[in-house]
Order: C-alpha cells, then sequence, then structure tokens
C-alpha cells in the first residue's frame, strides 16, 4: 500500500471525514458529535481514571476509551506520516513506539526527579507534554488524549510530596497562548511552560491531627 493509499484509507471515499463507527459522513457532524462523546468520556475519567503505569500501553488505552465508541483506530497507533506545516512533521510512524518507549520509561526520573519547586514541576511536565505532541501517536485526538494521560499522572504521583496534592487544570490556561506554544516551540517553550504552570494546581493535603 502507497503512502496515498494508507492516508485516504483512514477516509470516506471522495470526502475529509473520517471513517466512523456512526456511519457519519458529514464533517461538522462528525465533530460536534465527537466533542459531545469525548466530553462524556473525559468526564467519566475524571470520576474513574485508567489505571496503569504512565508508559506506551497505558497513553492507549486512554485513547481507546476515550474514542473508542466513534473510531476503529481507537487506541491504536496511526500508519501515516503526518505535519503541523509543511515544514515541521510529527514523527515517522514507524517510530512512533520506539520514541514514546523512549520518553515514558522511567517518567519518574524526568518529572518528579525535577519536582523541587511548583516552577521546575510545570517544567518538566510541559515537556514531557509537548514531546508526546511531536510524538503524536494517533491519527486523531493526540492533544484530548495526552492532556489526559498528564492529568492522570500529576494525580497518581501525589504520595511525593509531604504537604500537597497537585492537580493540572487545563481550563485555567490561556488557549491560544498553550496551543501556539505547543506548535512554536522554538519561539513558545517558555510559554508553554507558563501555561502549564497556570494549570498546576497546589492543594493542602488533609493531614489528621493525633491527640
Amino acid at each position: 500500500m502507497t503512502s496515498d493509499e494508507r492516508w485516504n484509507s483512514y477516509f470516506y471515499d471522495g470526502t475529509n471525514v473520517l471513517k466512523n463507527k456512526l456511519g457519519i459522513i458529514n464533517y461538522d457532524e462528525l465533530k460536534e458529535v465527537e466533542k459531545n462523546i469525548t466530553t462524556k468520556k473525559l468526564i467519566e475519567l475524571y470520576l474513574n481514571p485508567i489505571e496503569g503505569d504512565f508508559n506506551a500501553e497505558h497513553l492507549c488505552k486512554i485513547h481507546k476509551y476515550i474514542f473508542n465508541d466513534i473510531y476503529e483506530f481507537a487506541g491504536k497507533y496511526r500508519y501515516v506520516n503526518m505535519g503541523k506545516t509543511r515544514t515541521a512533521s510529527f514523527c515517522d510512524y514507524t517510530q512512533i513506539e520506539n520514541y514514546l518507549n523512549e520518553l515514558l520509561i522511567n517518567i519518574d526520573d524526568k518529572v518528579l526527579s525535577r519536582a523541587s519547586s511548583d516552577f521546575f514541576y510545570a517544567e518538566a511536565l510541559a515537556e514531557v507534554y509537548h514531546r508526546l505532541i511531536e510524538i503524536h501517536p494517533f491519527r486523531e485526538g493526540n492533544g484530548r488524549t495526552i492532556r489526559e494521560f498528564m492529568r492522570e499522572y500529576v494525580n497518581s504521583r501525589n504520595y511525593y510530596f509531604e504537604n500537597f496534592n497537585y492537580t493540572l487544570d487545563f481550563t485555567k490556561v490561556d488557549k491560544d497562548k498553550f496551543f501556539e506554544g505547543t506548535v512554536n516551540p522554538n519561539s513558545s517553550m517558555g510559554e508553554l511552560k507558563l501555561q502549564f504552570m497556570n494549570a498546576l494546581t497546589k492543594n493542602p493535603k488533609n493531614i489528621k491531627k493525633t491527640k
């Protein structure tokens, strides 16, 4: 199969509409239905996160949960090359698994070892997030999946901190600046880190007093 054939295999013939389990062939309708379904799924994950080791397999499980009602490719790596622009491409699809394993193995060493302050914690999280976006494992839904992955990671690592619980609240970021920092890292990686600082929320732990 040629690269063009692989690319076109994702779409209904003669359209820019991704093949979907709902049989929707109108682009705007699919986007609206997808938004409604994935919003519901993300709320469910907020209440009941998917357990895992925050490795490549865990990331795929989150993607599958969010998109399985819509796409057959939910939880599966893309098999085409993609790019943000003509000059800035995501990683070659044949290297996705290798790059994910390299990034996520011992993720705590890359993040928690730098969490000596809120800023350095946010900085480390932003760097992992941006690298995941650069790898871009899935054909659709990378941003939503990776943000949920990062949110669940932060929640799961609060045992590391003695007095505080951290959460990532992406509603607190400036969406335009966050997006710019994601797609244009050479000029705006610092902005992405600042937006992660906005998203990183620190709450006192409920420490039981003893008599």
